[in-house]
């Protein structure tokens, strides 16, 4: 086939393509890494003024993509996903850049080594075009921070992308990028996913390997996708042993692409529709949950209701006062630089901690976990919740709360009410965008599973999806937007 010209590569590519997409059309030739990047890149310097969405893009990314298009002419076999354009989330190692966590008061020197997730994603074919936005030190649910300010919604400028992983939402839904990654410490990628209309995987504990787990193990490595299919292709390139590692996982990992053209055998579809504590869980989101767990009756699974109590742990109080506060020293940070107030009075208070009193912590939360993660083994095999406990808020509303301690944040807390728990337990979950609220926004419900049942879910979301095709959604400010606008 003969390779069309960089023109009719812009009239014929659509931005909102997925990455599985994009490298099929490398592949067959039909488009360049080259045009490719071009496209993407002139897209990105055109709307992320707007969206703000990228911390930062990447000096030499076309001269990457015009290397790999001179590497392509050769022939040969190419990885999977071979010249498809990848923005890094602003949290995340990239060696010989730095890595600042999206925040002043976090060293920027440059990193001596990637960080495993990100060497496989660049081993399978990816080119990075930019590091993507992030709540300062990943520690809240919005998407904004003192360093690189406010990243708007692709679907509305009012309401939050949510976070941490803000930015990185926000630049798959606006078509900036076919592929973006993310990280999840207490629903750091379901809740942008739920917001910006996206399929988001935190994958179980140990699934992606580290090289230091972060915060005990609870934060976990991921990406944002607009199709379950790219979350699947993209674990397949990143799941996997780590040798070197000091708590081994399996010795081999299922093949996701293969594993969701099947349907699961009837299942035990947990429901749990009520917060735990005072938490008001919106209608439309009770409603959406629901509707997703008839679908699933439907093909036969059993509904089992649930009450709140399952999620209800010490071990979460346990996780938020010690484990998150204490992973930041890890870092060189500098207390005296401009910072989110909550977040340097919990590093200030995390100093006066004594390592007595964190190991006791630590060894009480596994302890509890293993009480966290029985239902799964023993009443159900899947729980639906909705995503967030309200519909996803306004900017302001959280850009107030950034400044109250967090048992007075409202609206983050019910935002996060059926999240951070399941990385205290370590469960895999899943956010699909299988809703629209009555303003046009988009909804998203939550599948979690048992521990290493990733692929289970995924085979879930993707019946849903072939139901629902929500990959068909668009903002459509990001898709019809002139350019003179940017």
């Amino acid at each position: 086939m003969t390779n069309m010209n960089d023109s009719e590569c812009s009239m014929q590519m659509d931005p909102f393509s997925s990455a599985v997409e994009v490298a099929s059309r490398i592949r067959k030739r039909e488009v360049t890494p080259l045009q490719v990047g071009e496209f993407y890149y002139s897209r990105m310097l055109r709307l992320n003024p707007h969206l703000n969405a990228m911390a930062s893009l990447e000096d030499d990314f076309l001269e990457r993509a015009e290397m790999a298009t001179a590497e392509m002419g050769r022939g040969g076999d190419l990885p999977p996903f071979f010249g498809v354009p990848i923005a890094i989330k602003d949290v995340q190692n990239v060696k010989g850049q730095p890595n600042t966590k999206s925040s002043w008061a976090v060293s920027g020197a440059p990193q001596r080594e990637s960080d495993i997730f990100i060497e496989r994603l660049l081993e399978a074919g990816f080119i990075p075009i930019g590091r993507t936005t992030s709540s300062e030190l990943a520690a809240d649910g919005t998407g904004e921070s003192i360093k690189y300010g406010r990243t708007l919604n692709p679907w509305g400028v009012e309401i939050t992308p949510a976070g941490s992983s803000g930015g990185s939402a926000a630049a798959v839904a606006a078509g900036l990028v076919p592929a973006v990654t993310a990280t999840d410490g207490g629903g750091s990628i379901r809740l942008p996913a739920a917001a910006c209309g996206l399929v988001g995987l935190k994958p179980s504990r140990g699934l992606l390997p580290q090289r230091v787990p972060n915060w005990e193990g609870s934060s976990v490595d991921g990406v944002l996708s607009r199709t379950v299919a790219d979350t699947a292709a993209i674990l397949d390139v990143t799941a996997g042993p780590d040798p070197y590692a000091w708590t081994l996982s399996a010795a081999s990992t299922p093949r996701f692409v293969e594993s969701i053209r099947n349907k699961p055998q009837a299942l035990r579809i947990g429901i749990l529709t009520e917060a735990p504590g005072d938490i008001f869980v919106h209608s439309d989101c009770a409603d959406a949950a629901r509707a997703v767990a008839d679908r699933l009756a439907g093909e036969g699974h059993r509904i089992v209701e649930v009450n709140p109590s399952i999620i209800q742990s010490p071990a979460i109080s346990l996780f938020r006062e010690f484990v998150g506060p204490a992973g930041t020293h890890l870092l060189d940070y500098d207390l005296s630089q401009p910072m989110n107030p909550d977040t340097k009075s919990r590093l200030a208070l995390i100093d006066q901690m004594s390592v007595r009193e964190y190991v006791r912590a630590v060894a009480e939360m596994k302890r509890l976990t293993r009480i966290l993660v029985r239902p799964w083994l023993e009443d159900f095999d899947v729980l639906v919740t909705p995503t967030s406990a309200i519909l996803t808020p306004n900017q302001d509303v959280l850009s107030d709360e950034l400044n109250l301690a967090a048992p007075e944040r409202k609206t983050l807390n019910a935002m996060g009410a059926f999240s951070g728990w399941v990385n205290v337990a370590g469960l895999p979950a899943i956010s699909i965008p299988s809703h629209v609220d009555g303003r046009g926004y988009p909804l998203g419900v939550q599948l979690i599973g048992k521990p290493f049942a990733d692929c289970l879910l995924l085979q879930l979301a993707a019946g849903l999806e072939a139901q629902l095709q929500w990959e068909r959604r668009r903002p459509q400010q990001m898709a019809e937007v002139p350019a003179s606008n940017y």
